[in-house]
């Protein structure tokens, strides 16, 4: 995991508790961080990951979460792996609840709500859930109108 922290473009797919895939509360997990230049990892990225998993781990769902993705990339470009990965295995039913944490994470900017809208929108079911207050606090994507990118979208 580590190794993707430290270069930008990298990432990581983690898949966990198979037994868990394509039931109700089944949970993934999606960790956005950049690369500053004075930076030999994303230390961003890994705060946020080490915050949700805990958070996950004291909200006991820790048992739910069936895959962890990781993007070292900017949150403004649409073809970042992980993001890709997530939304292909959401799409194919794997888990319904998606931890992320800021919502922001999935926007980026128009282009990128506008991707993640129209995907939101195919699914028959998901519920997304934010770190961001420190808490796991269910958000209706609908109404995201606070990213500084989106919100005049």
């Amino acid at each position: 995991m580590f190794e993707a922290l430290m270069k930008f473009g990298g990432y990581r797919v983690d898949y966990m508790q198979s037994d868990r895939i394509s039931t109700p509360a089944a949970l993934g997990l999606y960790v956005i961080g950049d690369l500053p230049v004075d930076q030999s990892y994303s230390r961003a990225a890994k705060h946020n990951l080490f915050t949700a998993l805990c958070l996950i781990r004291d909200y006991q769902d820790i048992g739910n979460l069936v895959a962890v993705y990781l993007d070292i990339n900017s949150p403004f470009e649409t073809h970042r792996p992980a993001y890709q990965q997530m939304k292909r295995d959401m799409k194919a039913g794997l888990f319904h609840r998606l931890c992320v944490p800021s919502v922001c994470d999935l926007i980026g900017d128009e282009q990128v709500y506008a991707d993640f809208w129209n995907f939101y929108r195919e699914l028959e079911w998901c519920e997304i859930i934010s770190t961001e207050s420190g808490r796991l606090v269910p958000v209706m994507f609908s109404e995201i109108t606070d990213c500084p990118m989106v919100s005049g979208y």
